[in-house]
């Protein structure tokens, strides 16, 4: 019998294996492939928190104007009535994203139907920034336990309560150790017609 030399492949060695993102126990999530990229860019961004114009989901820094030519008259949802004469540009990125917010704002699509009351329905994308301050009774989205969600905000005796727009969902309360950061505050909500 001849004795084996070691191998360098498998078993533990210094700095071997995957680097993580975070320096925090992790767990295994299946994501379809074709997200991959996307899911791994979010972390990134979010170890970061930077928002880097790289990141897909953040706005670009500095975006072209994007004019759409728009009545000033009000548009009744009721009966019809001529529309004036009178026209202006909007610029959509003047209008969706705060004035000096643009790297910390991102749109994220929503899945679900915890905020139907409210207007944010599943399929929906929000517009999220993450450099305003959350307040009592702000849509917000928030990681929990290392999990997204969105829910509003409210506060419980001086403890923070998530609570969702939508009575067939419970209210989120938490327990000692559980862990609750407030990625973003919600502006805007973006849904078809």
């Amino acid at each position: 019998m001849t004795e084996m030399a070691p191998s360098d492949h498998g078993g533990f060695r210094p700095n071997a294996g995957r680097k993580p993102l975070f320096n925090e126990p992790s767990r295994q999530v299946r994501i379809p492939l074709s997200q991959v990229d996307t899911v791994v860019s979010f972390l990134a961004a979010y170890k970061d928190d930077s928002a880097k114009a790289s990141n897909p989901r953040a706005m670009v820094s500095g975006p072209p104007p994007m004019p759409l030519t728009a009545y000033v008259s009000k548009v009744p949802a009721g009966f019809p009535s001529p529309a004036q004469d009178y026209e202006e540009e909007l610029d959509l990125n003047s209008l969706l994203i705060i004035q000096g917010h643009t790297e910390a704002t991102f749109i994220l699509r929503v899945t679900g139907h915890s905020m139907i009351g409210c207007g944010i329905f599943d399929g929906d994308e929000i517009i999220v920034d993450r450099a305003l301050k959350a307040k009592e009774g702000s849509v917000v989205v928030a990681v929990v336990n290392g999990d997204m969600t969105i829910k509003r905000l409210v506060f419980d005796k001086g403890l923070p309560v998530l609570k969702a727009e939508n009575p067939h969902f419970a209210d989120r309360k938490f327990a000692e150790g559980e862990e609750l950061s407030i990625w973003g505050v919600v502006t805007r909500v973006l849904h078809r017609v």
